[in-house]
């Protein structure tokens, strides 16, 4: 075995002081993998220690020392195929720049420490590693790289205030390492020292900051000081806390100047924020109103138009969820309905809750329904009074992930926009083939997956527009926007989205990486029996069209789970029920008598031979 020297400061490992001679993580690293000792009976010269290993990867330029209980093959690989973090090492190459201070929080094996240190024209470049075992090959790696001088490594935790130590746990795989003890076992506990977050702001002042430390970063940006930051290069980690997490964190440095590149690739972990200067001023019509220092004033008015037919037993729970949720008005069409969809909608309008209009395609002599409603909903006085449109179908619920599940939680997180494309996921049958009165949210909580493959990632969506100048015309799935008027145009991430701008004839994309902030829920199917219900109906937005097996193929999906409601908001929506629809006799009444003529329909339609070929093709070849 070839002894290499390892070189460290006089003060010791980072501050803390320690005899000159054998570093005991790195023994123990070394005994557990090969029986090897560390001497300690050479004497160190002038503060060295001696390190053993049998032999060097170069990584992207970089040689790091092979020690197998760390560079495990899962990590080897890739590393020896120059894929190793490849995303972080290729964004800062490009990113630096003269004059650069790089502050890296979590400095795994000093890779990107070391390439940051490597360029001639970077300032200073000081690391935060918390894992101890991890120090003696980080400081051996900028040795081999000759970069001991231009780099400096710290031992410790960044925090959102220094103090005591804190247990941080060492787990096999170095990079699971951690400061929470549930996700995964770990193999012991160390305490390391607490670094204040502001305070190593405030003494490197970087222009880069890079982080990877495995769901610390939640909250610990929210009150520093990230002014000099030009670039931020962090690994997001929602398995840890959530996609309301991933939320947080970009509205928190949003809130900073600093925004999600429009280079990010969706549904990568590893996202670029820049500083741009903030958007053109954005205002609602409300904050001009009342010079609300919100951007989207102190009680904005949200619209929701959508067209109904025979939609009976399922509109108070969503008118419900969506009062609870922020909108302030609600505009329904419908047409030819039987199911008493239409009663129950003027009983909504005679207590104050919405507004209920006969199609006027079917006054036009038109059966073009949806489209010529959203004409109509842009002409009706309603429409200059409020903020923010939305058109979307009873059988859609926005979720929003951000702080209680309310609008202005969305706007507070998102930030100014002129348009936001909510992006579906399709909640299947859940195996249920009787149609039962209830909530939708708890018959049907499976739903397609967040994480698709490529080819199965184009999903359709639904935008929250501001109305201004630059709304153009309102459609059923997206607005169109003056191009000249430069539209503001986030997803669901409340990153920049330009492709419903750049082709108007999308109602969908790729919806991978897009559903951090806010998700629309999409109840297409509901129960097997519903689904014949949908497809004698016919379709709400243009006569004549029904919905078909492919239909049924497309959105029977229930393998993920991860979309489940905001508990303050579901709470919110269970009291505005109590409080306006349950103690209405009227009312439940009306939703009753729907709920027993669906039932009674169902029964009807039930030996008909399209619906049993139907039914036996379902179970046959897509009922899971």
């Amino acid at each position: 075995m070839m002894p290499v020297t390892a070189v460290h400061r006089s003060r010791g490992w980072f501050g803390v002081r320690r005899r000159a001679g054998v570093v005991p993580a790195l023994q123990r690293l070394v005994d557990d993998d090969r029986g090897a000792e560390l001497s300690a009976e050479k004497p160190a010269r002038g503060g060295e220690g001696v390190l053993d290993y049998d032999s060097v990867i170069e990584t992207q330029g970089v040689q790091i020392p092979f020690v197998p209980r760390i560079i495990t093959p899962k990590i080897e690989r890739p590393m020896r195929n120059n894929r190793y973090e490849g995303g972080e090492v290729a964004s800062l190459r490009r990113l630096l720049k003269p004059g650069d201070r790089v502050l890296e929080l979590g400095a795994g094996v000093g890779l990107c420490s070391t390439i940051a240190a490597q360029n001639p024209d970077v300032d200073r470049v000081v690391a935060i590693e918390a894992n101890p075992d991890m120090i003696p090959l980080i400081q051996e790696t900028y040795r081999l790289n000759d970069v001991c001088e231009q780099a400096e490594l710290r031992n410790g935790v960044a925090t959102v205030r220094s103090g005591a130590e804190i247990p941080f746990y060492i787990r096999q795989d170095f990079w699971g390492s951690s400061m929470e003890a549930e996700s995964r076992p770990f193999a012991r506990v160390e305490q390391v020292p607490a670094l204040a977050i502001d305070d190593l702001l405030a003494e490197v002042r970087p222009t880069v900051l890079v982080c990877d430390i495995e769901g610390g970063e939640l909250g610990l940006f929210d009150d520093a000081d990230l002014s000099s930051v030009r670039n931020a290069i962090l690994e997001l980690h929602p398995k840890v806390y959530g996609r309301a997490g991933s939320a947080r964190i970009v509205a928190a440095l949003a809130r900073k100047g600093l925004y999600l590149s429009p280079e990010n690739k969706p549904d990568s972990s590893v996202q670029i924020f820049e500083r741009r200067p903030p958007p053109q001023p954005i205002r609602t019509r409300s904050a001009l109103k009342t010079g609300s220092d919100r951007w989207y004033g102190d009680e904005p008015r949200t619209l929701i138009t959508t067209c109904m037919k025979d939609e009976g037993p399922f509109i108070l729970e969503w008118v419900a969820w969506h009062k609870a949720l922020g909108i302030t008005d609600l505009v329904v069409f419908t047409n030819d309905c039987s199911d008493g969809t239409d009663l129950i909608l003027n009983r909504l309008q005679q207590i104050g809750v919405l507004t209920h209009l006969p199609n006027p395609a079917v006054v036009a002599g038109q059966t073009v329904f949806q489209p010529i409603a959203l004409a109509y909903t842009q002409l009706m006085p309603i429409f200059s009074d409020v903020d923010f449109v939305i058109s979307m179908d009873v059988d859609e619920f926005v979720n929003i992930r951000a702080g209680d599940g309310r609008l202005t939680d969305l706007f507070d997180a998102a930030g100014p926009f002129d348009a936001l494309s909510i992006f579906e996921l399709n909640h299947g049958c859940n195996g249920q083939v009787k149609f039962e009165p209830g909530l939708m949210r708890d018959q049907f909580p499976g739903h397609s997956t967040e994480t698709p493959g490529k080819w199965r990632a184009h999903r359709g969506a639904k935008t929250i527009t501001r109305i201004s100048s630059k709304l153009v015309k309102l459609r059923n799935h997206r607005p169109d926007m003056d191009a000249g008027a430069n539209p503001v145009w986030l997803d669901g991430s409340a990153q920049p989205f330009d492709e419903f701008q750049s082709d108007s004839s999308l109602n969908g994309a790729d919806a991978r990486g897009r559903y951090n902030l806010v998700v629309l829920d999409h109840y297409a199917l509901r129960s097997m029996e519903s689904y014949f219900m949908k497809m004698l109906r016919g379709d709400v937005v243009v006569a004549g069209k029904r919905v078909s097996l492919r239909y049924w193929r497309l959105r029977n999906k229930s393998e993920a789970r991860t979309s489940t409601p905001n508990p303050a908001l579901v709470a919110a929506a269970n009291a505005f029920h109590e409080t306006h629809f349950a103690g209405d006799p009227e009312l439940m009444a009306l939703h009753d008598q729907s709920c027993r003529w669906h039932s009674e329909q169902i029964e009807r339609i039930s030996e008909q031979q399209e619906i049993k070929d139907r039914r036996d093709w379902i179970m046959e070849n897509a009922w899971t």
